[in-house]
Order: structure tokens, then C-alpha cells, then sequence
């Protein structure tokens, strides 16, 4: 299945499973060598591929085991700073400020209300 972000957390998380297990399988592992690899219990390797909710260090631990951890770097790419955006002496962001949105629909109010 292609996610393409309007699925829901249970269906996400179900295809991440099937794809670890897919994975694990073409390694030629077995669910429980694969947890002893990753250094997490079988249960929690049968949970993963389940799609049921695990700590994502269980998950980085298996991903890592499987030798697909630098597949995150894809997944989330780290932010380049550009030195245009760089403020107060060379600090890069650290919030986020919240955008001022204008309603188009609003009324502006004018002098004297004419129109």
C-alpha cells in the first residue's frame, strides 16, 4: 500500500509493520532472532509488525538492526539553515512566531463608514 497521508494512524501503522516484517523476512530472520539482534523481546517484535503502538526506541532498535536506520535521514531531512535566516548575530531559529492571517472575508472598518 503507497501512504500518502490521508491514512489513519492504525492503517500507517499497519503497513510499517508489514513492511519491517517483509524486510526482516528477506534477511532471512526469524521473528525471534530478529528481536535478539535488536535487543528487544519477541513480543515486542510480534507487536511491530502487528502495527500496534511500540516505543520508538524499540522501533529505532529494530530499524537499526536491519541496517535501515539511515533511511530516517529520508524520512525526516535535517533543516538546512540558509544565512538569510539566520538572526540576532548568526543564531539560527529556535520558535516559531505565529503568522499574522488576514480574513479577507472581515469588513475593514473606515473613516466614517463610506463607501
Amino acid at each position: 500500500m503507497k501512504i500518502f497521508g490521508t491514512e489513519s494512524n492504525e492503517q500507517v501503522l499497519k503497513e510499517l509493520g508489514q513492511r519491517l516484517k517483509d524486510t526482516r523476512i528477506s534477511m532471512s530472520y526469524t521473528q525471534k532472532e530478529m528481536a535478539e539482534r535488536a535487543g528487544i523481546s519477541a513480543k515486542t517484535m510480534e507487536r511491530i509488525e502487528n502495527g500496534e503502538n511500540v516505543r520508538i526506541e524499540n522501533l529505532i532498535n529494530l530499524l537499526r538492526a536491519m541496517d535501515v536506520l539511515q533511511n530516517m535521514d529520508i524520512l525526516v531531512p535535517e533543516q538546512i539553515v540558509l544565512p538569510t535566516h539566520l538572526y540576532d548575530f548568526g543564531k539560527k531559529r529556535q520558535r516559531a512566531s505565529s503568522v499574522k492571517r488576514t480574513n479577507d472575508n472581515k469588513r475593514t472598518w473606515k473613516w466614517g463608514e463610506d463607501e
